[in-house]
């Protein structure tokens, strides 16, 4: 009993992470979590290399246009290739319930307001604005989202607020099936 709750205990320390992880450090999470379950001998759908992606912006955005997409251009992880690099879109290869997450960074002074869009409407947003304050402003949401198999997720500028969106792997986009 003892030798399970430690298991468990490990496994729970393993996959829970931190709220601010690297994409590094995302990709070590995810693939230990591989490793436990396989050591375990636990073959069950969840517990095998599935759907999950990171990515982040490596390029400054400023200025995007009305509802423009953002393309987040370095991909760390896509197992599943769900993930298109080029255009910034999520695809759904099964249907499930999926899980994204993205953040925002900008600077003092500046804005950057984004939306997740579920094929083609907006479900949720998330506020990066730091006009009238010196701190450097950031902002993260969450959501899960039932998908069918070809339904596209992505995250676009609300409106026209896309003012600025600070590069270097500061602005990252991930998910992954449940």
């Amino acid at each position: 009993m003892n030798s399970a709750f430690v298991l468990l205990l490990t496994f729970t320390t393993i996959v829970s992470g931190g709220g601010h992880e690297t994409p590094e450090q995302v990709i070590t999470r995810y693939n230990n979590y591989k490793t436990i379950c396989t050591g375990l001998g636990y073959q069950h759908e969840q517990c095998k290399a599935g759907i999950v992606f990171q990515s982040s912006l490596t390029k400054t955005l400023q200025n995007l246009k009305y509802q423009e997409t953002v393309i987040y251009d370095k991909v760390w992880l896509n197992e599943g290739k769900a993930y298109d690099e080029r255009t910034g879109i999520f695809t759904a290869t099964v249907d499930g319930i999926y899980a994204f997450s993205w953040t925002t960074f900008s600077f003092p002074g500046k804005y950057f307001v984004t939306e997740i869009v579920v094929n083609g409407k907006a479900m949720s947003y998330s506020q990066c604005d730091g006009r009238g304050q010196s701190g450097y402003p950031n902002s993260s949401n969450q959501v899960n989202i039932k998908m069918k198999k070809g339904d596209k997720v992505w995250i676009r500028t609300r409106r026209n607020y896309g003012f600025y969106a600070h590069g270097e792997n500061w602005c990252s986009f991930s998910g992954y099936k449940f």
